[in-house]
This record gives C-alpha cells, sequence and structure tokens, in this order.
C-alpha cells in the first residue's frame, strides 16, 4: 500500500522564522511528543546532501525511520528520503513567501510498504493528523520567532 499527503498552512512569517523553528531536530519531540518519540542526526553534516539522521516515531505505530538529506537548501527547501520498519518515504517541506509577505509552509510526502496495508485507511488518517499537528505546531513557533526578531524596546 502507498499513499501522498499534500498540506499547506499559512504562517505570518518569513522563511527564515520558519527554518529557526525546525534546524535543531534533536526539538522536534516538542510539537508533537505523542506522535515524535526523538530525532537526531547519525551521519554527515546537518542538512548537507547525504546527511542521515534518525526519527523514532510514536503513532500510529512505533516505527523508527533513518532519511537521507537529498536536497536541503536553507531556508525554502528540505528533501529527504528515509526507510525503516518496513515502510519507505520521501518529504519535501517548501517554505513559500507569499506577496502579502506571509509564508506558505507546504509539505508533500509519499509513503509506501506493508505496515501501512496493515494500518489501512485509519493509519493513514493518523499520520495525516500527525502531519497537521507537527506543522502547526511549526507554524506557532516560526510566528513567535518572528514576533521576537521584530522586538523593540519602549522608549524609557
Amino acid at each position: 500500500m502507498s499513499f501522498s499527503i499534500d498540506y499547506s498552512t499559512v504562517a505570518r512569517c518569513r522563511p527564515e522564522h520558519i527554518w529557526q523553528a525546525i534546524q535543531d531536530i534533536r526539538r522536534w519531540p516538542q510539537f508533537d511528543p505523542d506522535y515524535i518519540e526523538s530525532v537526531n542526526w547519525v551521519s554527515g553534516e546537518p542538512w548537507q546532501k547525504g546527511s542521515r539522521f534518525q526519527i523514532k516515531v510514536r503513532r500510529p505505530v512505533s516505527y523508527t525511520l533513518t532519511p537521507e538529506i537529498v536536497e536541503a537548501e536553507k531556508p525554502i527547501l528540505i528533501h529527504w528520503k528515509g526507510k525503516g520498519s518496513g515502510v519507505t518515504g520521501e518529504q519535501w517541506f517548501i517554505f513559500k513567501i507569499l506577496p502579502d509577505g506571509n509564508t506558505e509552509l507546504r509539505t508533500l510526502q509519499e509513503y509506501s510498504g506493508a505496515p501501512l496495508f496493515l494500518l489501512g485507511q485509519r493509519g493513514k488518517s493518523a499520520i495525516e493528523q500527525g502531519v497537521r499537528h507537527v506543522l502547526d505546531h511549526i507554524k506557532k513557533e516560526a510566528e513567535s520567532n518572528a514576533r521576537i526578531a521584530n522586538w523593540t524596546p519602549p522608549c524609557v
């Protein structure tokens, strides 16, 4: 079984604020501790082509993926491919500045593997829900980063 996810949301910030929110992958579990157990780099320089990281996911079933960075262009694009626990995945994250100065956060994701067949539509729905939840948390942190970057102390 295989399936695709295409999800986007708009953040009131610039792409660099989103990158700031996601660049330290060890912090990813805070975006959704119910779904993400841990994330860490296992080889190569972070965000460089060929570097690899490991992500342990709790739900919809516990599994571990070890994606490899295919391409990363700070602060607008991340593309990786990974395998683990019988699942193969490929993901793109695109941060596109919009004419109004906001940024579209978009992810395109492809998954395949026998475990997905066992999970069926319920599993796909759970993964989609997790993706939306994580991106909404990233959006919230990125918008906070933008407010902090634009903050100026009051005149005294």
